[in-house]
Order: C-alpha cells, then sequence, then structure tokens
C-alpha cells in the first residue's frame, strides 16, 4: 500500500469542464489570439507564485469587453469551471479511511487554489493541499516534485500520483513515484485493489 497519494485537481477531482477562456471569447466575439496570450504568460507565471492575478487580469479585462470587477470576472470563472467529482471525493475518503494520506496536486494560483479548497468544499475531503502557487514550481519540472516529497519525508516510490497529463506523469515518473495516467475512477480503482 502506498504511504500517501497525490491527485490532480482539473480533470481527476474536478471534472472536464469547456474552456471558460473560449466562453469569454465567443460572448464578447473576441478573436481567442486576443485571449491567449493572458493563459499562455501571465497566468503561467501567478500559478508559480509570481505574479497576482487580480492585477494581471485588470490588464487585460478591458481588452475582453468585461463590463463588471475583475472579483466578478473570477467567480464568474471559477463557478463556472469548478465542479467537484462526487464520486472521485468519495474514493479519495475511503483511502483516507484506510490511513492513506491523501494531497491535491495541482498547478493553480492563489485565488482559484482558494476557491477549490474552500468555496468548493474540496479542501476537507485532503490532508493537505500542494497547490503549484504554494509550491513554486508546476507540476511540469522535478523540483515541482521534491519539494513535495521533501515535505512528505517520503521516498518517491511511496507516493502514487494520478493526473491527467501525460506530461506531469513522466516528469514524476523521472524522479521515481508511482505516478499513473489517470483514465477513469474505476481504472483507479483497479489499480489500487479498491
Amino acid at each position: 500500500m502506498p504511504k500517501a497519494i497525490l491527485f490532480d485537481a482539473d480533470g481527476v477531482v474536478l471534472t472536464k469542464q469547456p474552456y471558460f477562456s473560449l466562453e469569454i471569447a465567443r460572448e464578447n466575439n473576441i478573436p481567442y489570439d486576443e485571449i491567449e496570450p493572458f493563459y499562455k504568460n501571465e497566468l503561467r507565471l501567478c500559478q508559480v507564485g509570481k505574479a497576482d492575478m487580480k492585477e494581471e487580469l485588470a490588464k487585460y479585462l478591458p481588452k475582453w469587453k468585461w463590463q463588471g470587477s475583475v472579483d466578478e470576472f473570477l467567480n464568474r470563472w471559477f463557478t463556472a469551471d469548478v465542479h467537484p467529482d462526487a464520486e472521485v471525493l468519495a474514493f479519495v475518503d475511503a483511502m483516507r479511511a484506510k490511513g492513506i494520506p491523501c494531497y491535491l496536486a495541482s498547478d493553480q494560483e492563489k485565488y482559484r487554489g482558494e476557491y477549490i479548497r474552500t468555496a468548493a468544499d474540496v479542501g476537507k475531503h485532503f490532508d493537505g493541499t500542494f497547490f503549484s502557487f504554494e509550491v513554486g514550481h508546476s507540476k511540469s519540472t522535478p523540483q515541482y516534485f521534491e519539494k513535495v516529497l521533501a515535505t512528505l519525508g517520503l521516498a518517491p516510490a511511496d507516493v502514487i500520483f494520478w493526473d491527467d497529463d501525460e506530461k506531469n506523469v513522466d516528469v514524476a515518473k523521472s524522479l521515481c513515484l508511482d505516478a499513473r495516467f489517470w483514465t477513469s475512477l474505476d481504472a483507479a480503482k483497479a489499480e489500487i485493489g479498491a
């Protein structure tokens, strides 16, 4: 049995949703290439704690024809795409009931991370979170997993990591974590014998 399990958020603990950025582009009749730079640049800085998303969004929202405040934009974004999967959370609860600590391991900036942890009520199902903005690195880098392992005080082989992004799984495997590509809850249960 593993000594800890790391679960990705989007696509694993949270159900996949259409990209909110596409919705905003369609709604405001804006070419997507005017929105995409924020998600490829500033958002990534926010996700590793090097920028503040509210400050960065304030520069973009007028160009995106958003009529409300930054907080209203974030609220619309988060409520549109943060949908916890009750069956996956029940699986997490079952693993914890067996004495296996479970953690949320996700690339998140601080506002969405807090929303997931508290407003979406996901945090209570986990022993802790390793959000990239707190760790200072994204899951696409070995440094992320090195910091997580150091915090947990566990050997890589003692930690299962589930993610629906092959790149993150490959990085974790390169450090000898028991990293697995998430395809479905049934597959995960079969893999762990639950």
